[in-house]
């Protein structure tokens, strides 16, 4: 007869046992709960009236087998027990580790966050510095366009400097040449020139100074020359200190009109002091206390024409 009967007792027992091998605490409570179950079934059975006791000690000693079993399970167990805490600790030192490696990775995905906004703004900056360089490149093309445009007529202009430069050389010997030819004549224009405007006034419709040429012009024709003559007598107390001057000019002018002629038609009447006064040559100052006399002083020269042999303008002049 089995003592657990139908082996309800025993399944529980089995079950119980699978429990105190798979659980981790209070394993040797559970064992001892096991053997005490045990002995009181054997008192069970007794008090029920169990004659067959030999049948009872098999079973107890087939129960002292499986506390013998149980003993084994149990040195088993903690042994499992060691393990398991060993393990439990290496997952404790795991869990710390974890624990470290997720703080650092939290820190260093603080850090790559800010590496990310770092990038984001060096991105900023540099698409800024791309623009302005891309800026830069338009100016400098235009600087460039500009440059070439510039070096373009800097050419042109140094083309054209060369031509004028040519151009004036040319006018310098044309100018050297006629400066060598109309120094004469500048030089008288320049000294009418220089004369007070209310003395040329008094010439303004005999000679023109308008330029040298116009100055040559009027100056070679006789007859404004002997315009020139009678307005120096009609003024010639009002010429005052410039009357030396006016002379100087008369007598260029004189000779302008011998060189527009081709030969000494015309001569001034000059050399006239010690002489006596000749009708045909000369003309009495208002200052001659008689008619008739030797000439001390010659006031204005006259103009003689050797062509008709006579003066076109008799002589000026004075004595006592």
């Amino acid at each position: 007869m089995d003592v657990f009967g139908d082996n309800d007792k025993y399944k529980k027992f089995l079950k119980f046992l699978k429990q105190a091998l798979t659980e981790e605490a209070d394993i040797q409570q559970r064992i001892q709960e096991i053997a005490a179950n045990t002995q009181d079934a054997g008192r069970m059975l007794k008090s029920a009236g169990f004659a067959d006791y030999k049948q009872v000690d098999r079973d107890f000693d087939k129960n002292k087998k499986t506390k013998d079993i149980l003993k084994e399970q149990t040195k088993t167990i903690e042994k499992l027990q060691a393990c398991n805490k060993e393990q439990a600790d290496k997952i404790d030192d795991l869990r710390e580790k974890c624990r470290q490696q997720a703080e650092q990775l939290q820190e260093l995905q603080r850090e790559c966050d800010l590496q990310a906004e770092e990038k984001k703004n060096l991105e900023a900056q540099v698409d800024e510095q791309l623009w302005k360089l891309k800026n830069k490149n338009n100016e400098l093309q235009a600087a460039q366009t500009e440059i070439d445009r510039l070096q373009q007529l800097c050419q042109q202009l140094h083309a054209e400097k060369k031509r004028q430069t040519d151009k004036l050389a040319q006018l310098q010997k044309k100018l050297s040449a006629w400066e060598r030819e109309f120094a004469e004549p500048a030089k008288f224009y320049r000294l009418y020139k220089s004369l007070p405007q209310g003395i040329r006034g008094r010439f303004t419709d005999i000679i023109a100074d308008a330029s040298i040429v116009a100055f040559i012009s009027t100056g070679s024709n006789i007859e404004y020359v002997e315009m020139f003559w009678d307005s120096m007598k009609r003024n010639y107390v009002e010429l005052g200190a410039e009357r030396e001057a006016l002379l100087q000019i008369f007598a260029y002018l004189l000779e302008l009109c011998n060189a527009y002629q081709g030969e000494q038609v015309y001569m001034l009447l000059d050399d006239e002091i010690g002489k006596g006064f000749d009708d045909d040559l000369h003309m009495r100052s208002e200052n001659c206390s008689k008619y008739s006399g030797r000439i001390e002083k010659v006031l204005l020269p006259g103009i003689w024409n050797k062509r008709s042999e006579r003066a076109n303008r008799k002589a000026l002049v004075e004595w006592q």
